[in-house]
């Protein structure tokens, strides 16, 4: 075989490999399975003024009303905080496609208080102490949450990919959003608790819905990069009018309350790690 022959069949086949590599768009993930981290925007929950309070006496190591009442200011808000999660997503077609994921949620609740005693103030009354010990209180609280989702994306095979997902789900919290346990120094200086507000029917257990849109980065072969913002709604309980003081045991309120949806923004950073990808044609 001449030389020139095969430089022939060698530019042939060149040109056959070049066209089939043009006609192919790079892979498109199709599943994979993702650990994430990222920052949760703080929420006021729920505020309340003018709210009558029993005035608390010190009997022994307990605190027991006296007669009188003094007026209170209460907030409960969440304080921003960290997230981490894994989740894992499925595309049977190029651009539209399927999610599942799990999210601990680092969200502790802080409490503030405000007093105006009753004038002219009762000897021994605790309710200052009490309030003081409210204001600023942060009692760490956790959430998990679980959520099933639909995802859409463009230009699935690029080196970047922008998308929207829509998903919903339940969210666990540890802790009573609305009761509220301050603190009186007793005759030797140590702390004892005296709730000021009780809930004796917590809902730890809550629905919720997250619409996000964020950019896939491709990496590697075997990953991509995701950085997403999303708006976190879910429903949290609240008070939502004035309790009746007159608990002759305590003194503590009961204040009626009830659930109520919150907007509460997460951003996050994704690691993709990709286990199958599709490959596509231009034509």
């Amino acid at each position: 075989m001449t030389r020139r022959a095969v430089a022939l069949r060698l530019a042939v086949a060149w040109l056959a490999a070049a066209s089939g590599a043009a006609a192919q768009t790079p892979g498109e993930p199709r599943l994979f399975l993702s650990v994430f981290g990222g920052y949760r925007s703080g929420q006021q929950l729920w505020v309340v003024n003018d709210q009558p309070f029993a005035v608390l006496v010190a009997h022994g190591d307990s605190a027991v009303p006296a007669g009188g009442y003094d007026t209170l200011d209460l907030v409960r808000r969440f304080n921003p905080g960290f997230v981490v999660g894994a989740a894992g997503a499925y595309f049977p077609e190029p651009t539209v496609g399927f999610e599942a994921e799990v999210v601990f949620l680092g969200m502790s609740v802080e409490s503030r208080c405000a007093i105006r005693q009753a004038q002219p103030p009762q000897a021994g009354d605790l309710d200052p102490e009490l309030c003081l010990s409210l204001l600023g209180q942060s009692v760490p609280t956790s959430a998990v949450s679980l959520s099933l989702g639909v995802v859409g994306r463009v230009n699935p095979g690029g080196t970047t990919s922008p998308y929207v997902r829509l998903d919903a789900g339940l969210i666990a919290r540890t802790r009573s959003t609305i009761e509220l346990t301050g603190t009186f120094a007793d005759a030797n200086g140590l702390p004892i608790p005296a709730t000021v507000v009780e809930d004796s029917r917590p809902r730890t257990t809550d629905v919720h819905v997250s619409v996000g849109a964020g950019l896939a980065l491709a990496e590697g072969k075997g990953y991509q990069l995701r950085v997403e913002g999303r708006d976190v709604i879910a429903r949290v309980d609240r008070v939502t009018g004035l309790a009746d003081p007159s608990n002759p045991a305590t003194g503590a309120l009961a204040p009626p309350h009830g659930g109520r949806f919150f907007h509460n923004l997460v951003f996050t950073v994704a690691l993709d790690v990709i286990f199958e990808k599709r490959r596509g044609r231009r034509y």
